[in-house]
């Protein structure tokens, strides 16, 4: 019986190390996939929403659907297209405070060379959410990012 045991009790050395080996792989692995990738410059992801009296934004048809993070002092900030159907947006900046400024449209502006007149197109929101001079609206952004908020009113104040 004893020498049935033997091959079990004797091994050679890799089939002892082997599934340490294996082990340590599956872990840097996981360690390296977990990590992602690294933004540059101390910058964060958001995600966020556009809020118009407490509903997301949605726009029905085409037009213009961007979000605008601008800093107070400097020239750090961001920008980037909302969806049309959700209000939803994702953006890449640096932690801080910032101004919100919001166009969304409904169609384009028509231009008419023969005529020389511009017809603008019609916004979906009060015209001061279009200027980081006029908009009242501030977004924080933590270090860690994550999700923020934009709350826009259809009341003129």
């Amino acid at each position: 019986m004893f020498r049935m045991l033997l091959p079990c009790l004797v091994r050679r050395p890799f089939q002892i190390f082997f599934p340490f080996v294996v082990l340590g792989l599956g872990v840097s692995l996981l360690a390296t996939v977990g990590c992602g990738p690294k933004l540059p410059g101390g910058k964060v992801k958001i995600t966020g929403t556009v809020m118009l009296d407490g509903s997301p934004l949605i726009c029905e048809g085409e037009g213009e659907s961007f979000v605008n993070l601008s800093a107070k002092t400097g020239d750090k900030g961001g920008a980037a297209r909302f969806d049309r159907g959700t209000g939803t947006f994702e953006m890449v900046v640096e932690p801080g405070d910032y101004i919100a400024t919001v166009r969304a449209t409904d169609g384009f502006e028509v231009e008419d060379e023969k005529r020389g007149t511009v017809t603008p197109a019609k916004s979906l929101i009060p015209g001061k959410y279009n200027s980081p001079g006029n908009s009242d609206v501030m977004v924080t952004v933590l270090p860690s990012g994550g999700e923020v908020s934009i709350q826009l009113s259809s009341k003129q104040r």
